[in-house]
């Protein structure tokens, strides 16, 4: 049985017993690895990819176009409220496919 109010010092780190193990630690730039779509509904905060494997290799919707195209698209993307705020009845793309089609860009 675990004593859950047991205080450790840092000397018994090797003792405390883990809920967790097996670690995968991931570092990519962020283009790498982002989604075209928002984190959350209404914000405009940045979404991930989901697949594991995709997050591992960096190859996320935005690594074959590039860091100045994930710029330009997250820098301009507008939320629906932020369309309508400039007098916009929807924001000009909801995602990569449409972004390149309004940029007049070629998929790659």
């Amino acid at each position: 049985m675990v004593d859950e109010q047991k205080v450790f010092t840092i000397n018994d780190l090797q003792n405390i017993l883990s809920v967790i193990t097996d670690f995968d630690f991931l570092l990519q730039e962020k283009y790498l690895i982002a989604s075209d779509q928002p984190g959350s509904g209404n914000t405009k905060n940045l979404g991930s990819i989901k697949k594991i494997a995709k997050l591992k290799n960096g190859t996320g919707v935005f690594a074959k176009y590039g860091l100045g195209i994930f710029d330009d698209y997250w820098m301009h993307y507008l939320t629906r409220d932020m369309a309508r705020a400039i007098d916009l009845e929807n924001p000009p793309y909801r995602n990569l496919r449409a972004y390149l089609k309004y940029k007049n860009l070629r998929s790659r």
